[in-house]
């Protein structure tokens, strides 16, 4: 199972919400270190942490999904963690993000995550387990309909298939 990580770009947005979110993500990561990963890792993000979190407690399947051939934005700004999934241009992102994913973990909001949290609905459909513990509050119902939105805590975080 591949499972798509998502937050904010900067770490620290998230530990103003939680200020155990590195604690908490380290040991996410740990727990997922048998899984297959696919994220999008800028700079100082929390992607980023996780990835390096996850190649730290062992993990060996790590994806990223980066615009290498991207003229328009440039990707200087992205750490290239484990196996480069090459998505063109950063307008296909979020798309190749979702079809490379069986399930996503929303560590934190952030405008781009929401943008990947409505493409679930397109490519390859498939649950996001929004973390409680690192958000303020819960989407309105009208923002997610036609998603497979489910709220959960970082300690019953169970995937469709009963792992984790």
């Amino acid at each position: 199972m591949r499972i798509g990580i998502i937050g904010p770009s900067k770490i620290e947005k998230l530990e103003k919400i939680n200020d155990e979110a590195r604690k908490m993500i380290s040991d996410l990561a740990v727990d997922l270190k048998d899984f297959e990963i696919v994220l999008t890792a800028d700079k100082g993000s929390v992607s980023e942490y996780f990835g390096e979190e996850y190649l730290e407690a062992g993990g060996t399947k790590l994806f990223s999904v980066l615009p290498v051939d991207d003229k328009e934005f440039g990707n200087e700004w992205v750490n290239k963690l484990g196996k480069t999934i090459n998505c063109g241009t950063w307008r296909n992102q979020p798309e190749k993000l979702n079809e490379e994913s069986d399930a996503i973990v929303c560590l934190g909001y952030s405008a781009g995550g929401l943008i990947e949290m409505a493409y679930s609905r397109w490519f390859n459909k498939k649950p996001v387990y929004v973390v409680k513990e690192f958000i303020s509050a819960e989407l309105p119902e009208e923002a997610i309909e036609g998603l497979d939105v489910r709220y959960v805590s970082i300690d019953e975080l169970e995937l469709e298939d009963g792992s984790i």
